[in-house]
């Protein structure tokens, strides 16, 4: 028997997007497709290749055209090479002919800012595939390929129409995949849902039915912020916490070292250490928060053979650094919540990096 699937809709002035969470979603995608574009003739479509390999896609309808192009795994996909291959690969499409790219966080963000430079910009359908996929790159519009400077450098906001996430695709995943994403479900729990908070205080969700509800409610919090502050320039910058730090340590390791909610979660404990020592919380505070960190199977600790000199410097690019020279930085308030800091020293960060 299915779980019960759950829906949330992030409304954004002129455009919307809804996400549908389930079982068995992946098999919907065409007839999701022709319900929303009945007239198109083609689509453009960006799979990731362990993904296809895993998960193969029901026949198109025999009257719609197919551009496909097999992608990367992983962070490999998030480069201009890339991009430029599903730009070339979809120019023929019309405005009202949709992409649909199936995938992690990495798939989405190379599929989605190509659709977003075709012809000014091209509907897409977002297929997500893993659970940071799930909780956080597929909603929020945030579009973006790699720099050799730095994460996510060139991107631009483009968010999809539609996201289907079928939670069985999470059964193919290992089981660092799936704790590294839910540090992005965590974080929006820390945020604003003490009672997603509690629930991940028990582990990893075992079920389909425990999936959907944890996802679904990191979505929300995700979507109203998203809905108050589309180009991230106020409250949606909280989405940030632990990213800053992480960021960091993925450009200072590289992809293969770090997951991205690896990092993040790094991210957030180096935030709470900031947080006790301008007394923004307390230090049983931040014990509580490793302890839940450590019970979803995510480090804290820096790995012992990070470079503080490189990690400084990856510290200094970061892209939401203010013109002057402190850093910007979310830091944990009190048992839940956070706020933005942008005085940041590099001596405060000196302290909880060494």
């Amino acid at each position: 028997m299915h779980a019960e699937p759950r829906s949330e809709r992030v409304e954004l002035p002129g455009r919307a997007t809804d996400v549908l969470l389930g079982e068995g979603l992946f098999g919907t995608l065409w007839a999701a497709l022709r319900t929303r574009f009945p007239a198109a003739q083609r689509c453009g479509l960006a799979i990731d290749e362990r993904v296809a390999s895993l998960w193969p896609l029901p026949p198109a309808p025999a009257d719609l055209h197919v551009l496909d192009l097999t992608l990367p795994a992983g962070e490999e996909a998030k480069d201009r090479d890339t991009l430029a291959r599903l730009q070339d690969r979809w120019i023929g499409l019309r405005r009202d002919e949709p992409v649909v790219v199936i995938g992690g966080g990495a798939a989405l963000d190379v599929g989605g800012f190509a659709a977003a430079t075709v012809r000014r910009g091209l509907p897409w359908i977002a297929v997500a595939t893993t659970v940071v996929a799930m909780a956080d790159a597929s909603v929020g519009g945030k579009v973006a390929v790699n720099h050799p400077r730095g994460k996510n450098l060139l991107g631009t906001f483009h968010p999809p129409s539609l996201v289907l996430s079928d939670v069985a695709t999470l059964g193919t995943l290992d089981a660092r995949e799936r704790s590294a994403g839910l540090a992005e479900v965590y974080k929006c729990a820390r945020l604003s849902d003490a009672g997603l908070l509690a629930v991940l205080r028990e582990g990893e969700p075992q079920d389909a039915a425990a999936w959907i509800d944890a996802l679904h409610r990191s979505v929300a919090v995700k979507a109203r912020l998203v809905e108050a502050d589309e180009r991230d320039e106020g409250v949606r910058r909280l989405l940030n916490y632990g990213h800053t730090v992480g960021h960091a340590l993925e450009r200072a390791l590289g992809n293969e070292r770090m997951r991205h909610g690896e990092a993040v979660a790094i991210g957030m404990h180096a935030a709470a250490g900031l947080a006790v020592a301008r007394d923004l919380m307390t230090a049983a505070q931040r014990e509580e928060q490793h302890a839940d960190l450590e019970r979803l199977g995510l480090p804290t600790a820096l790995p012992g053979d990070v470079d503080a000199v490189t990690l400084h410097r990856a510290l200094g690019l970061d892209k939401k650094r203010t013109a002057g020279a402190n850093h910007v930085l979310v830091l944990p308030v009190g048992a839940a919540g956070a706020r933005v800091v942008d005085d940041v020293t590099d001596a405060e960060l000196a302290s909880i990096l060494p």
